[in-house]
């Protein structure tokens, strides 16, 4: 009797406060939604509730922890890895999701929207946590370096997803020649095949890309000895051309410093991930044409309670409305922007060297069959 005296209830609500409930729902729970009346459907499958759900996604997004039994990329032995997802709001609370892969590292390639990109013994996956789907893509080229290098990303404007593989197909270990090859999904469809470019990337990169403004863009490898203002490289998937970017002067940086790439909002950021002294920076490609940076905040990492006065590793994992959430060794963090509080997370998540970390957007993108 509840359940019918709830539908009628909801039938009788205004459309525009239907769609205020359903935008609020959770992926899982509209799919459910769907199946109980002709009405719920049409509602829930129509372009511009997708279009209203996607934005509240966007404000909300959630972060995606990765676990897994083994992290041996060695491990040659056919057995299934154990991995496990856990959806964890940014409040802490956790829903379980496994699947299975062959023994070796799991790499977690996010595209800062809603699916995430997952590469194990050279075969990529692609991923929806809020679906619990997944897809094995067709197996890329064979590189003669062991590492894997590529970036994973979402293009609002054919809503698509690109992921790039760079390869290195020379086989002088002391030389190097890095062709790219590109795999778009598209809602409800993906590409047959990899489709391979013509230019070539001009040093070898390290890190997942990072994609803003419709482009790639990776930290250089620093063994290629490039130039001092050369330490950006970015591939533009308009005209399928590498270029490089300019950089802003790192006031913190020291020798053996990394300098790390995030995407924040739409728009490409720069920061140390070992800030010594213990304030670090962070800039934004304020304009992609021209290349111009501005200063976006800065972060006084001494206000963290338990701070220890040494070198220490920081990675930004996105924006949360004013907020940026950035993990500290095994610790989750948030910088308010207005406010300049840098607080550490309440949420007991228990994180681990392996675990893999980062923020996704709930979405009905479908993979396909």
């Amino acid at each position: 009797m509840s359940k019918l005296r709830t539908k009628i209830e909801m039938s009788n609500l205004h459309h525009e406060l239907k769609l205020n409930i359903f935008s609020r729902l959770p992926v899982r729970v509209l799919c459910i939604c769907k199946c109980v009346c002709k009405e719920w459907l049409n509602t829930i499958s129509n372009p511009h509730f997708l279009r209203l759900h996607l934005e509240r996604s966007m404000s909300n997004r959630q972060l995606l922890l990765l676990n897994q039994t083994s992290h041996d990329d060695d491990d040659d032995r056919p057995r299934q890895q154990i991995v496990s997802f856990f959806s964890a709001s940014l409040e802490g609370d956790l829903q379980f999701r496994t699947m299975g892969f062959v023994g070796g590292y799991i790499h977690l390639i996010p595209s800062g929207h809603g699916l995430i990109c997952l590469v194990n013994k050279g075969n990529f996956y692609i991923f929806n946590p809020a679906m619990k789907k997944a897809i094995k893509l067709p197996k890329p080229k064979r590189s003669t370096c062991k590492g894997i290098d590529g970036g994973f990303g979402y293009i609002p404007s054919t809503n698509e997803y690109k992921l790039v593989h760079l390869y290195d197909e020379n086989e002088n270990e002391f030389a190097y020649s890095i062709k790219c090859e590109i795999f778009t999904v598209s809602d409800g469809n993906r590409s047959s095949s990899w489709k391979q470019i013509e230019a070539q990337c001009p040093f070898i990169v390290r890190g997942w890309g990072v994609m803003a403004n419709n482009k790639f863009y990776w930290m250089v490898w620093e063994g290629c000895h490039p130039e001092l203002k050369e330490l950006i490289v970015s591939l533009d998937l308009k005209t399928e051309t590498f270029a490089f970017v300019p950089h802003p002067h790192v006031n913190s940086h020291v020798e053996g410093n990394d300098m790390f790439l995030a995407e924040v909002q739409g728009r490409l950021c720069l920061m140390d991930t070992f800030a010594h002294p213990p304030v670090t920076h962070i800039w934004i490609l304020k304009d992609p044409m021209k290349k111009i940076w501005e200063k976006h905040c800065t972060i006084d990492l001494t206000k963290l309670e338990g701070f220890y006065n040494e070198p220490i590793q920081i990675f930004v994992l996105g924006q949360q409305n004013d907020e940026i959430v950035i993990r500290i060794q095994q610790e989750l963090n948030f910088f308010n922007i207005r406010s300049k509080v840098l607080r550490r997370s309440t949420a007991n998540l228990s994180l681990q060297r392996e675990t893999g970390l980062c923020l996704y957007t709930d979405t009905f993108f479908s993979l396909g069959r």
